[in-house]
């Protein structure tokens, strides 16, 4: 795979990658493989022709490889650049077709300059409100930067909300929540806080028990709708929240 830095002044990081066929055969078989389950008259089930899947199904096929395609070797050419992105990484300008280059354009928007405040002094006060709550509310205040109104747009379609909602109570508390999170992942990379696989699965089956179902089923979906991700940030949220609370409160 090859890549190279593209910018046209809009803020937002942009990366040409470029593969050749060989890097794209694999993925290409194992959606193949998929496309051969589909039963077809006048064939067996899983006995149908390599080449009357690929002639039935071309369209459907190419699709998926150029979505699975983009989004691997997206992640792999942003993390050989170095680059830390804020939100997802997007596709556009995608070519894909059988033995042929992989090129796509992949866009992501850069993380932007946080300077903490000292950790060690958010002050609680006794008011009766959520102590956590407080030092959220605390490092909103202290510290300021841009949220890209893409990424709060992104946060709003999550929770089904659609349109243009810039002057908001909904866009300004998806702003404040994308900007709480980002402060807190670096507050926890600055302390070594981490989460790890097994939390992620530890609250997976604490939900699957509370909403009566299994938790690999609950993980298939999180694993289907990209929500494990989100899970893993809020659980490292509030860890580090809990951490801030737990310094705060021993004045160490």
């Amino acid at each position: 795979m090859k890549w190279e830095q593209h910018s046209n002044g809009d803020g937002c990081n942009r990366l040409k990658v470029e593969a050749d066929w060989s890097e794209l055969a694999v993925d290409y078989d194992d959606i193949l493989a998929e496309y051969s389950k589909v039963r077809l008259p006048g064939f067996r089930p899983g006995k149908v022709p390599r080449s009357v899947i690929e002639k039935r199904f071309n369209t459907e096929i190419i699709e998926d490889l150029s979505q699975r395609a983009a989004k691997r070797l997206g992640r792999e050419a942003v993390r050989e650049s170095g680059a830390e992105t804020l939100g997802a990484v997007k596709a556009e300008e995608i070519e894909c077709d059988r033995d042929k280059v992989f090129r796509a354009t992949v866009s992501f928007q850069p993380m932007p300059k946080i300077d903490l405040p000292d950790i060690k002094s958010l002050i609680i006060d006794d008011s009766g409100s959520d102590p956590r709550d407080q030092i959220s509310l605390k490092l909103l205040e202290l510290v300021d930067f841009k949220v890209p109104d893409d990424l709060v747009k992104d946060e709003l379609a999550l929770e089904g909300t659609n349109g243009n909602y810039s002057r908001s109570t909904e866009w300004n508390a998806a702003k404040d929540r994308i900007k709480l999170m980002l402060i807190l992942k670096q507050i926890a990379r600055q302390e070594g806080i981490e989460i790890n696989e097994a939390d992620v699965n530890k609250r997976i089956a604490e939900k699957a028990d509370e909403f009566g179902t299994t938790t690999k089923s609950l993980q298939a979906e999180f694993a289907k709708t990209g929500d494990m991700q989100r899970l893993s940030n809020m659980l490292l949220a509030e860890s580090t929240l809990d951490y801030l609370l737990e310094i705060n409160e021993s004045g160490e």
